[in-house]
């Protein structure tokens, strides 16, 4: 063939370019190869590759990207050009789906998040779902995937361009479009020669020969690649490294370093590489002895290596290269025309590859398939088949871990790939070419096959034996076919052609790779019936095809989709993305690949199911795309037979774990449990993609017409039928428990829901005919039958069944009489449920039931005579010539209906506790098939068929049947004696099942109405459940919808039904959930009898019903009785359903039910009565039930009609002292001991009499009792007229007993009129209102209980504390005065914080989150809506660390926690390998109560805490006096004592403020203690000449020296809780030690002396600053209560341990200052923390400094200014140090620190041009805000105040221009919005540590302003007084010490800074403690919009 000269260059460069990088591939390679395919598509003329990129050409070294420089960065999808196309946006893995169940067609239809965004769902019901990312995409523009039309703003054409108006788009050259074709067409001709040479089977045995061999025939042949390539005598080799989603990283890092000798570092590079890739090439040789040792090292923990030549893999990865660039070009632009690329690549794919390589392994499975599902699942050391010796179950071998033993197994690759071709060898010849010819009709047309399990000959004789099968049954004669079932051909013409034909055959091309270690059982081959081989019409036609629609021709889109096994993970997914985004969202081609897949799918699911290495990655999973598109199923199923080939998948793999054609169907075959092939959950693919093709409303007429389907889909499910048997254990436990339960139960989930899909298709709507259901029903009753009748047990020996059905003959019962007065003999199954195996899975029943349910229009006689069979019935193939034996046809459906009556009886037993022995695993498999999930497949199923047996049976025989399989014979004849096998308890418990059993199917009707009465019942049995869910308790949707099968969830009224019948209460708080609960009148709707309650919910139910009776009627509530609300049935099968209950053997059930409770004391002493009454309830119900059932009246017995309930409960007798039903309620009626039963006996006789007035009379009459008209009515039957009379008379009693309340109360206001209620009360508001109060105190205890380990009282004798967590936080937030919208914040923070800010939420910067995004509904129309995005965040830079405290609360001994912590220790030396949740290395612990974590123990030592207001507010000189003379007084004294000649009894001055603190605080056992404790540290020496001892002042009596240390001391047992405090402060040391907490005192790691010294006592003082503000910033915006402050919203939790917290900081120091006298680093740290505070606080002040104008500047180290601290903190730590130096008044410091947190905001307002240049425009809404006109005048004096002492050479303005400033409110509100805060947390600080006890403000104003309420309520300057206070003239004395003070903390400021800055300007340095309300991040108002932002914000570091 002759090639155009641009395609020979292209050729050539594809050849050549391996060797033009050494086969060593690059991302330089990747640019040089797009570069090269580029040029070539544009003819390598640059005016063409210009217009393709747009003038974007990429630069020498740049990636050549088109989608990139054509703008297209987001998606080609989302372009201008994709408007008018399907959107196809590929699914990445966590991204958000949207399915709209409005819209959809089915639940596979979703759209992307801007194609949901883009169009309007207004209403809709909509589900979002998170996606796995593999082969989905977006069906926007697909119209084929909506009901409703979907319009997106995106791609819907515009209506112009649907007119018609567009302008058509030109059209490129033909040169260059010749180009485009011959390009991509090479680029897939060079992906199909590389790949056609790979090897597909990568575990195969490697040798140096095998190796070069594959070099050699992997070569490029000379036919399109001019002289192919040159062969090379000593090539390079490349070992990769595979990819296998089972080892992890770790383990492929160590092994491939240990292989490769090198370093960690590229074993890790290495397998990261393989993880994101897919595979890696570990390292290139020209040895191969080297790499196939490295090989055989890497190869042990088996993982995948291959060594192929460095020029083949250098190939491979340009394969990877060019599918990437053909998914860039495919949704790009050529010119105007938008289609081009896009429909060239579908076309070039559709067309024949032209093989330019020997192609060596062109065809699949040529050298065998790995088995890597069974390495997935695990390693099987042996296949056997056993069976337990108490459970006929079945045996799986137990599973190995690879990584344990990998010396056992098969290890040898080599031995396994030889063992994989000998079982390739023998299998392969019967595999496919199967000799039809040999296969004659016989004259009754079937074929003439061996019957099941006949052996072919002697030798499969011999081995069957071994094996232990049981010998074949004789085959059954020939039957003739019958005529009430389809009239199918089921045999095949002998003039015709075979049906394995060569067309069938030729068209699939291709064997089917077989599965290596193959087990299964070998089964006769035998050609299945011809329902299997038959074919539709569609695929068997001769036409001529066009090469893209021939199946049996193979294109290049078939190559590649073959050779999908053989790429890496990330070839394997760009190739599927490409054929999603070109082939899969144009139409046609949709439809082709669709039919071309089919073609290829029984080959892609062997390859799948057991070879391929990343499942996840298949190019199986593209069948969602076609499954789910009508118009391909069409396609695939006619002219694919899609259907047969897709059930015949399943079956062949379930029965020999080898995918086939239907022709390899073995019909004869069972599930082949000892393959594994049961427990391959990759199998759950091809159930799903059965059930999208049964919800095909093409594939369901299909189902309806055609038989064979039918057929073909019961012989799938009749393989799960009965497996997993379990026979009842006795004597002994079950020693192994089997896990086959497991498998079993997922395998027959997906069947039980393929039952209910496949049911759906025949269900019967109105006007519809009913041939095709009564046909399908008929055939699948027959199918039933003879597999119920034990026909197929040889078969199916794995199964239940394991001999022929047997009948025995039930002996007559008393009150069942025949004419002649003879007892009646009923014939029933003879089984025993506790002695025989028995399953939970009956598929065959489901699917019985499910196609009744659909055909419940029927009559009971229609369907009688369709479930009624002959044996010549019965014996007619299908089923496949089964042995049945001559019954009767009743027989027959007794036989069918005992299935589900045995599992009932069985759930009876195991709820009485009789299967115990069996172990937990039965127990699971019994809440499988009663769980949510899985009841309405499988339970519920159950109870249908036997509704359904009583209405198509005889009900005396069903009746008589379950007697006879609940083992209650001898129960219902009076033998009450306890059975063997049954303890006393277990046989009431029965009992008691077998009557709420009639119950369920009796009242039970929610699925029986036909649809002609009951339209929605779907809609109609969901509110059932929901009101069955709620009754209890509100939930959360979650726990709802967890309880909610859901199929109800996914209706589209769920929404609107559970807010009809709910009330919804949003949840508080974060911790909180919103809940749903029942409206009080559903509680009328429930039924506490429901079949799946429990005994405790039964309980439960009936109360809560009882309780809402009670409150509707005003009845007391042992009155209530509930009484059942049984719908009628009006037609249909189900009419009859009450019928039961008016037989006779009914009647006898109930006589001898009730007549046990009256014989229980005397046949069953051993069983509590409180039992026998809770029996006797469910009798009572049943009898109240069937009573009200009874619609017949006197009359009609005067009429001679048929007898009724009520007639045998009068009339029919036995032969006791109490004969009659009716006797026996009359005498429980008066027995006390059943005094709980009286009102349902009063009801029933009640009821009784109504019905049958006379016939009553005449009963009481004969039994001498006097009719007693009054009774007790059931709410729910009480007349309209009587509730209406009782509820006014409960009115009027209500009425009378309030006037009688309200005379009461006149008279006692009468007598006490003396006395002013009112005045009283203002008088306290008006002086809590001014503040003069007298001094209110009260104790406050610290908290104490019981020891939650010891669970002791704890008290004095023993020392106990609470736990708390100390850490570092950055809680603290601070302003950056430049960042504008953090100052737009703090403007707009609201001027009270106690008020709710709910309606601002989120505030601040997380609100701007918020766009416009434009819509199109469904009509085309255009909307504008909002989006509500990801805020932004606060800036991470921007706060302060440090220590904070939290605490759970909880008390404990220390002892006791000392022993806790030991035992934690241990627990972690012991379990190494465990992720603890403590490090102990961190002293970290968990509290052992509610596991909150800590590392800190408080002891409580103190005593009570005085509480008092108003205390420290009241100070002993006001503030002005204290600063112009105390103070200053106080430090010259101080410096007096320091510097001068006392200052050796510096220490004593420490010493006695530190006893007198502790005497003072301190519990007495502990106070008396601390003088002994200084003795014993001055007694042990510490150093060589130790100071002479100080005598201490204090109030310590004097007291002898002693060694704490010494336990031979009188006083050492004394002393131990001294020690142990002095440990436990030791412990917090070291706690702020290890965890490297913030201190200003640094300490060498060993210095002498320091490990016993209490140090870095400042951290502690910082933690409760901290602690304070983080409990006050929670606080931000919550509402609290009119006349209190934030206190009283923070949690008593919370202010308990700020207290705990505060007292232990002072008592940390104090005991820490007492240690050896004072000579210790507290004492230190106590004298130099408050030496600087008063530094830095009093700096400037005259009286204390004099003219030094920087003391600062001479201390011994540096100290920071006080305006670079956090004021509040900073006020925190002098409350600890300063204050109690110094012996302060507290409200003076909190005075001074209010005013220094003025100075440093109007200071940093001063020095940021951001903050200075605030403007109304910037927050115009807030500039209207009304400012006090005083506050803001002397506001703008202090600022020009502070610009002077800033800045001295700053002009300072006048009073003219400061009252004309206009930009003076802004500032003025920042600085009030920043003192707030400060305020509230001093308040906070009060409280903790002074006990200040704030009053509640009786006459609050409620629009009053925070602040200017803390600030009355603090007794402190309102913010116009502190303004002027530092900011009025300087003239006067007074006002010159407060400037003096700012002005020093100003220089001191700029003294620091300029240590560092050159210039003497300040910057904007000072940090502000940001004021606003704190919000994380603005968050999306859905969650979907957020995982959309995860997925576009991806982090960088992961």
């Amino acid at each position: 063939m002759i090639i155009s000269k641009r395609e020979q260059e292209l050729c050539r460069f594809l050849r050549d370019l391996p060797a033009r990088y050494s086969c060593h591939y690059s991302q330089k390679a990747t640019q040089t190869l797009h570069e090269a395919l580029f040029r070539s598509l544009v003819r390598h003329n640059e005016s063409y590759l210009k217009t393709l990129f747009k003038d974007r050409i990429p630069k020498e070294d740049g990636p050549w990207s088109l989608r990139k420089a054509q703008g297209a960065t987001e998606g080609a999808e989302y372009t201008e050009a994709a408007r008018g196309k399907a959107c196809g946006h590929i699914f990445k893995s966590g991204e958000a789906t949207y399915r709209c169940k409005t819209c959809t067609l089915d639940d596979t239809c979703v759209l992307c998040t801007r194609c949901f965004e883009s169009s309007d769902h207004t209403g809709h019901m909509v589900y979002v779902n998170i996606t796995p990312g593999n082969s989905g995409c977006c069906d926007c523009g697909d119209a084929e995937a909506w009901r409703l039309p979907v319009n997106c703003a995106i791609h819907t054409a515009e209506r112009s361009n649907v007119a018609g108006k567009r302008r058509e788009a030109q059209r490129p050259p033909a040169d260059l479009v010749e180009s485009i074709k011959m390009t991509i067409g090479r680029a897939f001709d060079y992906i199909c020669d590389v790949i056609s040479c790979s090897p597909e089977q990568l575990r195969l045995p490697k040798t140096e020969d095998s190796i070069k061999k594959d070099e050699a025939v992997s070569r490029l042949a000379s036919k399109w690649y001019e002289e192919g390539d040159e062969i090379e005598p000593n090539p390079e080799f490349a070992l990769i490294l595979w990819n296998d989603e089972k080892h992890t990283i770790d383990e492929v890092q160590n092994q491939v370093a240990r292989a490769c000798k090198a370093a960690m570092s590229f074993g890790l590079k290495k397998a990261n590489e393989t993880n994101d890739f897919g595979r890696s090439v570990v390292t290139y040789a020209r040895d191969l002895r080297k790499l196939l040792k490295i090989a055989k090292i890497i190869e042990d923990i088996k993982i995948t290596v291959t060594i192929r030549s460095s020029r083949d893999t250098f190939r491979e990865q340009m394969c990877g290269a060019v599918i990437e660039w053909l998914g860039d070009i495919s949704g790009c632009s050529v010119g105007e025309d938008h289609d081009i690329l896009k429909q060239t690549i579908c076309e070039e794919m559709l067309k024949m590859w032209r093989t330019g390589s020997e192609a060596s392994n062109a065809s699949v499975g040529k050298c065998g398939i790995d088995d890597h599902e069974l390495d997935e699942a695990a390693e099987w050391s042996d296949f056997n088949f056993t069976r337990l010796p108490h459970q006929n179950a079945i045996h799986l071998p137990q599973l190995e871990d690879d990584s344990e033993d990998e010396s056992n197994g098969n290890d040898n690759e080599d031995g396994d790939d030889e063992a994989d071709s000998q079982i390739n060898e023998g299998e392969n010849e019967d595999s496919m070419d199967l000799d039809v010819d040999t296969v004659t009709p016989t004259p009754d047309g079937d074929l003439e096959m061996r019957p099941v399990g006949e052996p072919e000959d002697d030798l499969e004789v011999s081995e069957a034996t071994y094996a232990g099968y049981p010998p074949p049954p004789p085959p059954p004669p020939p039957l003739r076919p019958d005529p009430t079932v389809w009239q199918h051909n089921r045999s095949i013409p002998q003039n015709s052609e075979p049906l394995t034909s060569s067309r069938t055959s030729s068209k699939a091309n291709m064997e089917v790779p077989q599965t290596p270690h193959s087990h299964a059982r070998k089964h006769s081959h035998t050609l299945p019936p011809s329902y299997w081989i038959e074919q539709p019409p569609g695929s068997t036609r001769t036409a001529p095809l066009p090469l893209y629609e021939d199946l049996r021709q193979r294109v290049r889109l078939d190559w590649m989709i073959l050779y999908d096994l053989r790429l890496w993970k990330k070839a394997r997914i760009d190739l599927r993305d490409l054929y999603i985004s070109t082939v899969v969202t144009i139409p046609q081609f949709k439809r082709v690949l669709g039919l071309r897949f089919s073609g290829l799918y029984t080959v892609l699911a062997q390859l799948y199911l057991i070879a391929d290495r990343e499942p996840d990655h298949s190019i199986i999973n593209l069948s969602l795309q076609m499954l789910t598109t009508p118009s391909i199923t069409e396609e695939i199923v006619e002219r694919g037979n899609f259907l047969t080939n897709l059930i015949a998948i399943l079956y062949t793999f379930l029965t020999t774990r080898q995918v086939g054609h239907p022709w390899e169907v073995s019909i004869n075959a069972t599930l082949a449990f000892d393959t594994g092939s049961v427990t391959n959950r990759r199998m759950y693919h091809f159930f799903m993609d059965l059930k999208h093709l049964f919800a095909s409303p093409y594939v369901q007429d299909k189902l309806r017409k055609h038989e064979r389907y039918v057929l073909q889909f019961l012989d799938l499910i009749r393989l799960p039928q009965g497996i997993c048997p379990n026979v009842r254990a006795v004597g002994d436990h079950v020693e192994y428990e089997t896990d086959a339960w497991i498998s079993a139960s997922l395998l027959t989930r997906e069947v039980n829901r393929l039952c209910r899909q496949f049911a759906e298709s025949f269900r019967w709507r109105q006007g519809a005919d009913m041939s095709n259901n009564s046909k399908v029903i008929r055939a699948t009753a027959k199918a039933t039958i003879v597999n119920s009748i034990g026909a197929e047990r040889a078969r199916f020996d794995q199964s239940e069944t394991k001999h022929e059905t047997r009948f025995k003959t039930l002996n007559g019962f008393d009150f069942d009489r025949d004419e002649l007065g003879r007892t009646v003999q009923y014939s029933v199954v003879d089984f025993v449920v506790e002695r025989e195996p028995i399953s939970f899975h009956h598929a065959l029943h489901y699917t019985l039931s499910w196609l009744i349910d659909g055909g419940k229009s029927l009559s009971a006689d229609q369907l009688r005579g369709l479930l009624h069979f002959q044996v010549t019935d019965l014996r007619e193939s299908p089923p496949y010539k089964s042995p049945v034996p001559e019954l009767a046809p009743d027989r027959y459906l007794i036989a069918l209906f005992d299935y589900p009556l045995r599992v009932c009886a069985w759930l009876a037993q195991m709820k009485a506790g009789m299967w115990v022995r069996n172990g937990l695993s039965l127990r699971h498999q019994m809440s499988t098939y009663r769980g949510v999930s899985q009841r309405d497949l499988a339970h519920h199923r159950d109870i249908f068929l036997l509704q359904t047996a009583m209405v198509v049976c005889n009900p005396n025989t069903v009746l008589a049947s379950m007697i006879d399989r609940f083992s209650m014979d001898d129960w219902m004849r009076g033998n009450y004696a306890i059975r063997s096998g049954y303890e006393d308890t277990q046989l009431i418990d029965v009992a008691e099942d077998f009557i709420h059993l009639l119950i369920v199917l009796l009242s039970d009707r929610t699925s029986l109405q036909p649809l002609e009465d009951e339209l929605h019942p779907q809609s109609l049995a969901m509110r059932r459940d929901i009101s069955h869910i709620l009754c209890f308790k509100p939930l959360s949707y979650s726990d709802l919808c967890s309880r909610l099968a859901d199929k109800f969830q996914e209706l589209e009224e769920f929404q609107v039904i559970l807010e009809e019948m709910t009330n919804f209460r949003a949840p508080e708080g974060l911790s909180d959930s919103g809940t749903f609960e029942l409206k009080p009148e559903y509680l009328a709707d429930i039924d506490p009898y429901i079949a799946h309650y429990t005994k405790n919910q039964r309980d439960e139910a009936e109360t809560a019903y009882r309780k809402w009776a009670s409150k509707k009627t005003g009845k007391p509530i042992s009155e209530i009785v509930f009484e059942p609300r049984l719908r009628p049935i009006k037609s249909g099968v189900f009419k009859g359903l009450n019928e039961f209950t008016r037989t006779c053997l009914f009647a006898q059930i109930i006589y001898y039910s009730l007549n046990y409770a009256l014989d229980a004391r005397n046949v069953t002493p051993n069983i509590p009565h409180t039992r026998v009454e809770a029996y006797l309830q469910v009798v009572l119900h049943l009898v109240l039930a069937s009573l009200l059932e009874d619609h017949t009246n006197d009359e009609h017995f005067l009429e001679s009609l048929p007898a009724s309930f009520v007639h045998h409960l009068f009339h029919k007798t036995a032969m006791a002292p109490l004969p009659t039903i009716f006797s026996i309620l009359q005498r429980l009626s008066t027995m006390d001991a059943f005094q709980a039963c009286h009102a349902k006996l009063r009801l029933i006789l009640r009821r009784l009499q109504q019905k049958r007035p006379r016939s009553y009379a005449s009963a009481t009459a004969a039994h001498g009792i006097s009719v007693d008209t009054r009774g007790t009515d059931s709410p729910v039957g009480l007349p309209s007229e009587d509730l209406e009379m009782k509820k006014r008379q409960a009115l009027d009693r209500q009425a009378r007993v309030m006037a009688q309340f309200q005379q009461q109360q006149q008279n006692f206001l009468n007598s006490q009129g003396n006395i002013d209620w009112s005045d009283e009360d203002s008088d306290d508001g008006a002086s809590i209102a001014t503040g003069h109060t007298e001094e209110h105190k009260q104790i406050w205890k610290y908290p104490s209980g019981n020891c939650i380990l010891c669970q002791e009282e704890t008290n004095d004798a023993r020392l106990f504390g609470t736990f708390a967590l100390m850490m570092d936080s950055n809680i603290l937030r601070q302003t950056d005065v430049e960042d504008s919208d953090l100052l737009k914040e703090v403007i707009a923070t609201p001027p009270s914080l106690d008020r709710s800010a709910d309606h601002m939420r989120p505030f601040g910067i997380a609100s701007q989150n918020r766009g416009r995004i434009r819509k199109l509904d469904s009509h085309g129309n255009e909307k504008i809506s909002e989006r509500q995005g990801l805020g932004r965040g606060y800036p991470p830079s921007q706060t302060l660390r440090g220590p904070i405290s939290t605490g759970c609360g909880h008390i404990m001994h220390y002892s006791c926690f000392e022993l806790y912590y030991g035992a934690t220790q241990r627990r972690q030396n012991h379990q190494i390998a465990r992720n603890h949740p403590e490090r102990m290395e961190l002293k970290e612990f968990v509290c052992p109560l509610c596991k909150a974590l800590g590392n800190t123990f408080l002891p409580i030592i103190w005593r009570g805490k005085e509480e008092m207001f108003p205390g420290p507010l009241q100070t002993g000189s006001s503030f002005e006096e204290w600063l112009q003379s105390n103070i200053g007084l106080t430090v010259s004294r101080l410096h007096k004592h320091v510097m001068g000649e006392e200052a050796k009894s510096a220490h004593s001055r420490h010493q006695e403020l530190f006893v007198n603190y502790t005497s003072r605080t301190i519990i007495p056992p502990l106070a008396n203690k601390l003088t002994q404790l200084m003795i014993s540290e001055q007694s042990r020496p510490r150093s060589p000449q130790p100071p002479n001892r100080t005598p201490m002042p204090g109030l310590f009596p004097e007291d002898e020296g002693f060694s704490l240390t010494s336990p031979s001391h009188p006083l050492a047992q004394d002393n131990l809780a001294m020690v142990e405090l002095v440990t436990i402060y030791n412990r917090i040391r070291d706690t702020i030690k290890v965890n490297r907490l913030d201190s200003r005192f640094h300490y060498p790691a060993r210095m002498s002396g320091i490990m016993e010294d209490l140090t870095h006592t400042d951290t502690l003082g910082k933690a409760i600053g901290f602690s304070i503000s983080a409990a006050e910033i929670a606080q931000r915006g919550v509402q609290s209560e009119p006349g209190s402050i934030l206190l009283d919203k923070i949690s008593p939790l919370t202010l308990t341990h700020l207290r705990i917290l505060s007292e232990t900081t002072s008592s940390y120091i104090a005991i820490g200052g007492l240690r050896n006298s004072g000579s210790n680093k507290t004492n230190q740290e106590f004298s130099e923390v408050h030496a600087s505070q008063l530094l830095q606080l009093f700096a400037g002040h005259p009286q204390i400094y004099g003219s030094d104008d920087t003391p600062w500047a001479r201390t011994a180290s540096p100290v920071p200014a006080v305006l670079s601290l956090d004021s509040f903190i900073f006020l925190t730590e002098c409350s600890i140090y300063l204050v109690p130096a110094l012996n302060l008044d507290i409200h003076h410091i909190i005075r001074l620190c209010y005013l220094l947190e003025l100075v440093k905001v109007t200071l940093s307002m001063c020095c940021t041009p951001t903050a200075s240049e605030l403007h109304p425009g910037a927050t115009s809404e807030l500039y209207n805000a009304q400012i006090n006109p005083e506050t803001l005048f002397a506001f703008e004096i202090f600022r020009e105040r502070i610009r002077s002492f800033a800045d001295p050479s700053n002009h300072a303005m006048t009073h003219g221009e400061i009252a004309s400033s206009a930009f003076s409110r802004l500032p003025c509100k920042a600085v009030a919005t920043y003192a707030l805060p400060f305020l509230r947390k001093a308040a906070v600080l009060l409280h903790v540590r002074y006990g200040l006890d704030f009053p509640i403000a009786v006459q609050p104003d409620y629009d009053e302003p925070e602040l200017e309420r803390l600030t009355r309520t603090l007794r402190l300057p309102t913010l116009a007084e502190m303004f002027a206070s530092a900011g009025r003239s300087s003239n006067e004395r007074y006002p010159s010490i407060l400037q003096s003070m700012v002005s020093g903390w100003i220089n001191h400021y700029k003294w620091g800074y300029e240590q560092q800055h050159p210039k003497n300007v300040i910057q904007p340095t000072i940090r502000l403690s940001h004021p606003a309300i704190f919000e994380l991040i603005g968050l999306p108002k859905h969650f979907d919009t957020l995982t959309d932002e995860t997925m576009r914000r991806r982090c960088p570091t992961t």
